[in-house]
């Protein structure tokens, strides 16, 4: 398969027009036209994750989180970037990224977060003005109301992860919303919706009590524990492919201790 075959798989799930403007999303360097055997598969792209790649052979990096997100003028091998983009010319390897039209995508990693948490009557919080199918964060309905503390205990065990958590603990959860990496822009509405508490990432201070004051629980269960099923998804869109898929290594940056 050549690299754009596989661009344009995944693109029926996300497609580009779901990505939001700020958003550098797609081929982000290389040739499309190159025959892809072995495609790696990464949240993370960084000089790790390309090294990675590049020791397991792989033809193709398709990554959630993009590079060249603000622009740049200069490509400086001085830079922790500008080493990154010599890897991956050098190697010839072509990095495809999904991000923002993959948080967003009926099928992409909200939709996956819900299944996780076995939420019912799941719904979109924020619907894109592009596809109705397609919005910011889920909310949803748990098969039986539990207690904050108790959905807390839940809540580490489907992510596998450690979480800071606000809020009153004897409150009753039912109704759970979902937006994985840094969505406290969307509390607000998720709020608004009848959730009883909102999973998220990179939640500050003040934010934290601003939102909680709104009578909402708030989980702070971090960017890379909401968004690292993002590699299951991507082997899944791409298994009936006749290419090998290797899973990246790629940890937290983050260490708890």
């Amino acid at each position: 398969m050549k690299a754009n075959d596989i661009i344009n798989i995944i693109e029926k799930v996300c497609p580009e027009n779901l990505a939001y403007p700020w958003d550098n999303v797609g081929l982000l360097c290389g040739d499309s036209e190159k025959e892809v055997n072995k495609v790696f598969v990464t949240l993370d792209t960084n000089i790790k994750t390309v090294k990675e790649a590049i020791e397991k052979k792989a033809d193709m990096i398709v990554s959630h989180h993009p590079v060249l997100l603000g622009g740049i003028k200069r490509i400086d091998y001085t830079t922790s970037q500008g080493q990154m983009i010599k890897l991956l010319i050098e190697n010839n390897i072509p990095l495809f990224a999904a991000h923002t039209n993959m948080d967003t995508a009926k099928g992409g990693i909200n939709d996956r977060l819900a299944i996780m948490f076995n939420l019912t009557d799941i719904e979109i919080l924020e619907q894109h003005t592009c596809d109705t199918t397609a919005g910011l964060g889920r909310i949803g309905k748990l098969k039986n109301t539990v207690k904050f503390d108790e959905f807390t205990k839940k809540c580490k065990e489907v992510l596998n992860t450690t979480i800071r958590a606000a809020g009153d603990f004897n409150t009753d959860i039912k109704t759970v919303a979902v937006a994985s990496g840094s969505c406290s822009e969307i509390i607000p509405l998720a709020k608004e919706k009848g959730a009883d508490v909102i999973i998220t990432g990179d939640m500050k201070y003040h934010n934290m009590i601003d939102m909680t004051e709104l009578g909402i629980c708030v989980i702070d269960a971090g960017h890379y524990p909401t968004e690292i099923c993002v590699m299951d998804i991507f082997e899944d869109i791409l298994k009936d492919c006749d290419i090998e898929i290797i899973k990246s290594e790629n940890k937290d940056i983050f260490n708890f201790i």
